[in-house]
């Protein structure tokens, strides 16, 4: 390490109140005399722990420059909050540290090769889940502009390499709207536990149960989109198909490196069994085409029929205050018997890249005040507004990841394709045949023919978790 780098490194470390680097996989270590003065002090190596679900480290590649531990302080307010040793770190997964790292020197855990193996393995039935922010992050590795929506010939590359059915996560995303919709309109009825806070994102709800495990009843039970879709093809999926769920290995393709960690969460598993094998990330997508030589634009395709619809309420997941207008899209039609203005249909006021977004909705007789906002940071203010009775909100969106999912750490890095990305999914919103969840079809059937009433019992079985104190994790 040069004196410069070293220099740096210490800096932050004494920024952060701590000895010990997490980071980029480096800790100070002291040398004391029988008096306890320090007489030597070294920066030796601290690897992050192999068994993080999402995130590697790549020692050889890194520069110590500890740009890394100043986002997680920093953006996510996670790296000096508790004593680091060598056997331990604290970890919400969410790959800021890897957006940080120039040098590659930290990226999500591959599995990509596990998910060839099983391709290549006759006796599984493979399956992919593709999120709405996949389809606006793979051109970039195929030399396409920042922001170009591709799915045609995503979903035809996926074929090609052999997944045997392709599903939109989207489909999912307009579930999870209408549990978490019918979620806010029985907490509004009641007056209880509001805000409701939004739980799509997995590093945001570790995040709570780590740091604010008293505000754990404030989270929608209703699991993401992610382990909904999982959920639903292992039963619903499996049972009209009539294929064995044991054979059953299904892949959802995210840009997210927190989901890696979401589907080790044994409260979201289903009778015992995990709903979701592997996650891979958009850029372990490309990784796995180029292995394989194909050509993401010689393939073209559709989603399966089943499980296979979305609407425009479903893409804009993707983007900060996409969950919310969705969300907001429902819940005007479950009250009034009709669809929304178009002011409210579109939302202006809570999109965009500031942190923290603000507006208020009237449906019915009720005025609904929303907020939406992205890292920790941000989150942590409406958190504390909570805790102290000063919330002045009935609904909060989090997400962990600058603009919202688009911008996750499994997506090619920039933070000037963001905005561009967010452009695309509400240019395919706006541009959708059906805008509304309630209006899908696929949706209507699924209610009818398999899970009964919103947030009944198998909507409570399949498609509702349960949170965890997690605050141990910072002693123990």
């Amino acid at each position: 390490m040069d004196k410069i780098s070293r220099r740096k490194f210490i800096g932050k470390c004494v920024a952060y109140n701590t000895t010990v680097i997490l980071g980029t996989g480096w800790f100070l270590s002291c040398t004391k005399d029988s008096n306890g003065a320090i007489i030597n002090s070294e920066l030796e190596y601290l690897p992050i722990q192999h068994d993080n679900p999402a995130i590697a480290l790549w020692r050889e590649k890194c520069e110590e420059c500890g740009d890394c531990i100043e986002a997680c302080a920093e953006k996510q307010k996670v790296f000096g909050t508790y004593h680091a040793s060598a056997g331990k770190h604290v970890c919400i997964h969410c790959g800021t540290c890897i957006l940080a790292c120039e040098e590659s020197a930290l990226t999500e855990k591959y599995d990509w090769q596990d998910v060839l193996n099983a391709i290549d393995d006759p006796s599984a039935i493979v399956i992919a889940s593709i999120s709405p922010s996949v389809r606006v992050g793979i051109g970039d590795y195929f030399g396409m502009q920042p922001g170009s929506f591709i799915l045609e010939n995503l979903v035809g590359a996926c074929r090609a390499v052999g997944f045997d059915f392709v599903l939109d996560t989207n489909f999912s995303a307009d579930l999870t709207i209408m549990e978490e919709a019918g979620e806010l309109q029985k907490r509004i009825q009641e007056n209880n536990n509001l805000p409701q806070f939004t739980s799509c994102c997995p590093a945001w709800v570790k995040y709570v149960e780590i740091y604010y495990p008293s505000m754990l009843p404030y989270l929608s039970t209703a699991k993401s989109p992610v382990s909904m879709q999982g959920s639903m093809v292992k039963s619903y999926f499996a049972q009209k198909k009539g294929i064995d769920p044991g054979r059953i290995v299904h892949v959802a393709i995210t840009p997210c490196s927190a989901k890696k960690f979401e589907i080790t969460r044994e409260d979201l598993t289903v009778d015992g069994s995990q709903v979701t094998d592997y996650v891979i990330t958009t850029n372990e997508l490309a990784m796995l085409l180029k292995q394989r030589n194909i050509g993401l634009f010689d393939q073209t395709g559709n989603f399966d029929s089943l499980m296979g619809e979305a609407s425009g309420a479903g893409i804009i997941f993707g983007n900060t205050g996409g969950v919310t207008r969705a969300a907001l899209r429902t819940a005007y039609y479950n009250v009034t018997g009709t669809n929304p203005p178009a002011n409210l249909l579109d939302l202006q006021q809570v999109q965009g890249l500031s942190g923290i977004k603000e507006a208020q909705v009237t449906i019915g007789t009720t005025v609904l005040k929303i907020a939406v906002c992205y890292e920790m940071r941000n989150a942590r203010r409406l958190l504390e507004q909570v805790k102290n009775g000063s919330c002045k909100y009935h609904f909060i969106e989090v997400m962990a990841c600058k603009g919202g999912c688009v911008g996750g750490a499994g997506q090619p890095a920039g933070s000037s394709k963001i905005q561009k990305r967010i452009s695309a999914l509400n240019n395919s919103d706006a541009t959708a045949s059906i805008r509304y969840c309630h209006e899908n079809q696929e949706i209507k059937a699924i209610y009818n023919d398999f899970i009964g009433e919103v947030g009944g019992p198998a909507a409570k079985k399949y498609l509702h978790t349960v949170y965890n104190d997690k605050s141990n994790l910072l002693t123990k």
